[in-house]
């Protein structure tokens, strides 16, 4: 074929550059007037010689001839077939299932068809193609599904509680990797037993997971190494007991924490089954989310610890000590509970300071601080309220003379000698005050500190408050 004008050439152009079979034959003798190089390669034809030598009627199998007759109804009627058909390939005889358009491009003077052509497309390389599309459609819909679990476990990571975050983990493991049961557990020290923190899937719900080599997230905490088990039968790196006990056959576990090992995710399945390089990266992905929402709550409770501590003994400070009496007394109030409030100042530790120095006056503060902590009972709460003022919160006290029992105790603490051999001795003045029952805070201490000045203004070394 030749063309003669433009558009005919860029017509020409295009029709050979297509994908699918594109074929002219004149309708009364089959001869095939064109056939462009794909249709050519589909057929096993190399070159125009051999296709002048074909007839359109060869490109059929037997079972594309019984459609015969139905196309040629519909061309002579309305000049134009559609449907499925079947093709032989000329060198090897193979069928090539194929959908057929066929239209009269031209009529005789008694307006018969004269010449028509045929589109072809090979249904072989259109399921191929389908199955592409399909397997793309598939990856961009998990992509899609991945980014949407990251951005929200990641929102979670910069304002979420812990719980709430680890919860989110693992919801987010089992959904995307397909697993029966995703978990995040953590060692509290190298070595020890993971504790499972949380956990989505199929039962039964595990409390722990052994360490090392007695099981696969003990292993992976260990060797700081992400651990992909395609199947536990065969497996010798570590022991799959625990996987058999509870009907898992394969899983991945990926450490969480960069420089020092913090916890593991975890992901199994019921059934033996390959981790892709995609599903592995996306568990990273969510352990990196993990370890900054770590990083971010641990900083937020050091903080915090620091607002509500003091510094040099470590002790809960003023403001902890006012919300531990304020809870008291919410919980005391309506009930046959008190709480009681002892007031602690130091007689003459301006002169300890200046007679040894700052230094040796901090080391008593945190020696008395810890003495203190030893006489308390694990409900109470000493802070360090002031230079050398102590505050000790007793809720639910059973009566005065528990309040004064613990006074005199604190009266009764000797230092001995530190480190240097400096001897540590001091007094202390108590002030006590049992709450009544709907005291504030504000009125205890004040009552408290009202106490403890009476006693050192005696020598008592303590006095109860009226």
């Amino acid at each position: 074929m030749k063309p003669e004008t433009a558009e005919a050439r860029m017509l020409l152009s295009a029709i050979e550059h297509a994908q699918n079979l594109v074929a002219l034959a004149d309708y009364d003798t089959g001869r095939l007037r064109y056939l462009n190089p794909a249709g050519m390669q589909l057929m096993g034809l190399t070159d125009e010689a051999a296709v002048a030598a074909r007839w359109a009627p060869e490109f059929f199998t037997d079972v594309g001839f019984i459609q015969a007759p139905e196309m040629e109804s519909a061309l002579l009627e309305q000049g134009r077939w559609e449907g499925r058909s079947e093709f032989r390939h000329f060198l090897t005889g193979e069928p090539i299932p194929v959908t057929l358009s066929t239209y009269v491009i031209e009529h005789t003077e008694d307006q018969r068809p004269a010449v028509i052509a045929c589109i072809a497309q090979d249904l072989r390389t259109a399921q191929e193609h389908e199955q592409r599309l399909h397997t793309a459609l598939e990856a961009a819909a998990y992509r899609v599904r991945e980014q949407r679990a990251l951005a929200d476990l990641s929102q979670l990571a910069v304002d979420g509680d812990l719980d709430h975050v680890l919860v989110a983990a693992a919801d987010a493991a089992a959904a995307l990797v397909g697993v029966n049961c995703a978990s995040v557990a953590r060692a509290e020290e190298p070595g020890a037993v993971l504790r499972v923190l949380a956990y989505r899937g199929q039962p039964p719900v595990p409390d722990t997971f052994a360490p090392g080599t007695d099981s696969q997230p003990g292993y992976a905490a260990a060797t700081d190494q992400i651990i992909i088990c395609p199947d536990r039968y065969g497996e010798h790196r570590f022991s799959t007991e625990a996987m058999n006990s509870r009907g898992l056959r394969s899983g991945v576990c990926v450490p969480i924490g960069a420089e020092t090992v913090w916890g593991v995710l975890t992901a199994h399945s019921a059934r033996p089954r390959d981790y892709s390089d995609r599903e592995v990266m996306f568990l990273r992905s969510v352990t990196a989310v993990l370890a900054a929402a770590i990083r971010r709550i641990e900083a937020e409770d050091a903080l915090r610890h620091l607002s509500l501590h003091d510094s040099l003994t470590g002790l809960p400070n003023r403001a902890l000590a006012h919300q531990q009496i304020d809870a008291a007394l919410d919980t005391a109030r309506g009930s046959e509970r008190t709480v009681a409030a002892l007031l602690i100042d130091l007689d003459e530790f301006k002169t300890l300071n200046d007679r040894l120095g700052h230094a040796v006056g901090d080391n008593a503060l945190i020696r008395l601080a810890e003495q203190l902590q030893s006489v308390i009972r694990p409900t109470d709460t000493v802070a360090r309220i002031g230079g050398d003022e102590f505050l000790i919160v007793c809720p639910d006290t059973a009566s005065v003379e528990e309040a004064i029992t613990l006074a005199t105790r604190v009266t009764e603490l000797q230092l001995g000698a530190d480190s240097a051999g400096h001897e540590l001795r001091f007094t202390a003045s108590v002030g006590v005050a049992v709450a009544g029952p709907e005291e504030t805070r504000e009125a205890l201490i004040r009552r408290a500190d009202a106490a403890m000045y009476h006693a050192k203004a005696t020598g008592s070394g303590y006095a109860l408050a009226p």
